[in-house]
């Protein structure tokens, strides 16, 4: 039903105008903020708002105190109001760009990525292209589709295991292995054992919406075994690696974040039998973007020429 009345948004008559209005007034909350923002009077914001719900035949807003909060129909049409105009901005940069013969790209990319994989493949595509600006923004994987949905970035490198958004695609790069690391004087130091040995022990538990939370607590799902005791709960893997480190704790890390302290003895792994564990490497970009970006196909080349 509401998506037969919005098409009444994109003929003719639709008014790009009228719909800033609205999505300013739903990012700040308030129709008085919105006012002062655009240099309107409340009135004229408050009049375009419902102009635009009677051209679409549904409540957008409804008060809330001295604010407002948004209906279902509000917050869908706010999101593809925030991809449309953050897309606007984007055109507006790039031709910018084009104009003074320079490049820019913007990446987003979740902590793993980041902390273990780009930053040698954006700093040989920098000296192969000094001209080009490079922005990075850093988040989990809901963050990161976010801002690609929304125009804030190009495209965007996440590590997860469960993938699938109906406006993005992403591509397989490579698999990483995760193994489960203690400190060397940890009783299950360098032992094979079943995933029914560790649930007694204390882990690290990252963060809630972690992908390697959400990996650890799906791996002893399926294999029908209680959850481990959560030791300590830590945002990052660095620092959890630190803590493991320190002697506390085991904790279930990406192969390339650990083997440097293995091989320095300043962690040991435990085998775990019948629990090989991984997660993938992927780009993520918008469906509808065709060409693909000198940098992915930097990154390939790359990463493929490191595996022969």
């Amino acid at each position: 039903m509401f998506i037969h009345k919005l098409k009444l948004l994109v003929g003719e008559e639709m008014n790009l105008h009228t719909l800033r209005i609205f999505t300013n007034v739903a990012k700040l909350g308030s129709i008085t903020e919105a006012a002062n923002l655009l240099h309107i009077s409340q009135p004229a914001v408050t009049a375009q708002v419902r102009k635009l719900e009677r051209e679409i035949g549904v409540k957008l807003i409804t008060g809330k105190g001295r604010g407002i909060q948004l209906t279902s129909e509000g917050k869908f049409l706010y999101e593809q109001g925030l991809r449309l105009f953050q897309l606007e901005k984007q055109i507006d940069e790039k031709f910018k760009t084009f104009l003074e013969k320079k490049g820019k790209v913007q990446i987003a990319s979740n902590y793993i990525a980041m902390d273990y994989i780009l930053p040698p493949l954006i700093a040989g595509y920098k000296l192969e292209n000094p001209d080009v600006d490079v922005y990075v923004s850093l988040g989990n994987v809901v963050s990161v589709e976010r801002r690609i949905l929304n125009y804030e970035s190009d495209f965007g490198f996440v590590v997860q295991s469960n993938i699938g958004h109906e406006d993005l695609h992403f591509e397989k790069i490579l698999d990483l292995p995760f193994w489960f690391v203690v400190h060397p004087s940890h009783p299950l130091a360098n032992k094979e054992v079943t995933i029914f040995d560790l649930h007694e022990h204390d882990f690290i538990y990252r963060e809630r919406g972690s992908s390697s939370r959400d990996l650890l607590e799906a791996l002893f799902y399926t294999h029908n075994c209680p959850l481990p005791k959560l030791g300590i709960q830590m945002q990052g893997l660095p620092e959890s690696i630190k803590v493991v480190e320190a002697g506390f704790g085991m904790l279930l890390a990406p192969a390339c974040s650990v083997n440097e302290a293995l091989a320095q003895g300043r962690l040991a792994r435990v085998f775990v039998e019948q629990a090989e564990v991984n997660q993938s490497f992927f780009i993520c970009m918008r469906k509808m973007d065709e060409n693909e970006h000198p940098f992915i196909h930097y990154l390939k080349k790359n990463l493929i020429e490191s595996k022969t």
